[in-house]
């Protein structure tokens, strides 16, 4: 993160505008909504900032000479807008001299601070920013997120504002306040007030809260997919941004992690190949032990919850201790890593059937069904099987299975790093030692993995994504 977003209050502070054109006017409207003292300087003053005179102080001057006798003393920002390079140059260098922050519009390079596009729904202000890269990019985005937002929203902070006090001494604890203000805000009366804009009594926005039920505890089982953090659900997004405590595992994307609500506690209870630090069993009880408190827990895994996530048994016991939980399906890896490589999964000419297994059974592997899963014309997805990939390989072959089917390793499926690695099913093994293939990996095996070569479209070294934080809330 290039740029910290940060929200400067600059009412009564001295800020310099260097030009008086059009972007300047525009930029000195903005000022002055911020409540900033604000000075102009330049030699030729556009008509509309000379209808401003009193409400601003113009300073018709050479702009360098302005810098030279008065200087930039207590002055707090500075927006240079001459629209000439050589003096727009010559401006920031005096202010990063004095560090004093500054603006210079349409040169990112001459910039100590950017201005965001604004969603202003005053005392609600949104801004949404691409560091400078992409300015259009950013007010289109601003426009998107503005029809979402309710007119009266400002009026909705505005009553929260006003209540806070009574709320704060009602409520004794962080915790017992935070609850209450997640309560209002999913109320009728929060919708009442953003539909009409009239503001109930606190008196009774209170005493609702006081009357309603004892806050149960719920345990959310959400798949997160295979890696894209834009294969979330809606619903799993709006689970990670209200729970208390989450649970995840340790192939969640960093990305996806980001999403969660800022203040609550994240615990890792992953496992890796060969190492299990926390045990299934306590995991389990981990959940169990958050919802007896009255907290939202979240359970976050990676890809479907139901396949191979061990979603089942955690549900078995959720439900063994009388625990309320939801579960939140996700895209799972062979759906998701195969749509990216390229790859269907079913296809008239070479695949009627789809079988999911996994590599990584309770008890053996050898006890599946060896000669139904050698039959042709059907694809087989293999999770975890970079360890018993070789076994993978003899037992098929030994069964009826051609020995150049064609096969699809796909390391880091839908993420930035994903690696397609296609070959034939008698050098599986071979291919994953050679290439140094790591997990998180999927095996596709069949004739289908082959139109990977023909049907991929997902290039990650150039595959440009919107960024789904601006979905995030504090």
């Amino acid at each position: 993160m290039e740029y910290l977003p940060i929200n400067i209050k600059l009412k009564e502070k001295k800020c310099v505008v260097f030009g008086a054109g059009n972007v300047a006017f525009r930029k000195i409207q903005m000022l002055n909504k911020a409540g900033a003292h604000i000075i102009c300087v330049a030699k030729t003053i556009h008509k509309d900032i000379q209808q401003m005179w009193g409400d601003i102080v113009i300073i018709q001057d050479d702009i360098s000479s302005y810098l030279r006798t008065v200087g930039l003393e207590n002055i707090t920002l500075i927006i240079s807008a001459t629209g000439d390079a050589k003096l727009a140059q010559h401006i920031f260098d005096v202010a990063k001299q004095q560090n004093v922050l500054i603006n210079t519009v349409d040169d990112q390079r001459l910039c100590s601070y950017i201005s965001p596009a604004i969603i202003n729904r005053k005392p609600i202000i949104i801004s949404v920013s691409s560091g400078g890269s992409a300015p259009v990019l950013s007010k289109k985005i601003r426009e998107n997120i503005e029809k979402l937002l309710p007119h009266n929203l400002g009026k909705l902070a505005m009553y929260a504002s006003n209540i806070r006090k009574q709320v704060k001494k009602t409520f004794s604890s962080m915790q017992d306040r935070r609850q209450f203000w997640e309560y209002f805000f999913n109320s009728s009366l929060s919708s009442r007030i953003i539909n009409t804009g009239l503001m109930p009594d606190s008196n009774d926005v209170i005493e609702m809260f006081s009357n309603k039920p004892e806050k149960v505890g719920e345990v959310f089982l959400v798949g997160v997919g295979p890696g894209d953090p834009e294969l979330l659900t809606i619903k799993a997004l709006r689970v990670m941004q209200q729970a208390d405590i989450v649970l995840y595992d340790n192939l969640i994307p960093k990305e996806i992690l980001e999403l969660v609500r800022r203040d609550a506690e994240l615990i890792n209870v992953g496992k890796s190949m060969g190492n299990h630090k926390v045990k299934q069993v306590d995991t389990n009880q981990l959940l169990i032990d958050h919802a007896l408190e009255g907290k939202q827990v979240c359970r976050l895994k990676g890809g479907d919850p139901f396949i191979f996530g061990r979603g089942g048994e955690e549900i078995q016991a959720l439900r063994s201790a009388g625990i309320n939980y939801q579960i939140i399906p996700g895209i799972t890896a062979a759906i998701g890593c195969a749509s990216y490589a390229g790859i269907p999964l079913t296809h008239r000419d070479y695949a009627q059937k789809v079988v999911f297994l996994t590599a990584h059974c309770k008890n053996s592997i050898d006890t599946l069904e060896w000669s139904s899963l050698a039959q042709d014309r059907q694809t087989l997805v293999v999770y975890m099987g970079l360890m018993k990939s070789q076994f993978l390989v003899d037992k098929l072959i030994a069964n009826g299975k051609n020995k150049k089917t064609p096969v699809a390793i796909i390391e880091n499926g839908t993420r930035e790093t994903q690696r397609v690695i296609m070959g034939n099913l008698y050098e599986l093994a071979e291919l994953i030692k050679h290439k140094t293939v790591k997990s998180p990996a999927l095996l596709i095996i069949g004739g289908v993995a082959q139109l990977s070569n023909d049907l991929a479209w997902f290039q990650p070294q150039n595959h440009l994504k919107p960024h789904l934080n601006v979905l995030k809330t504090a």
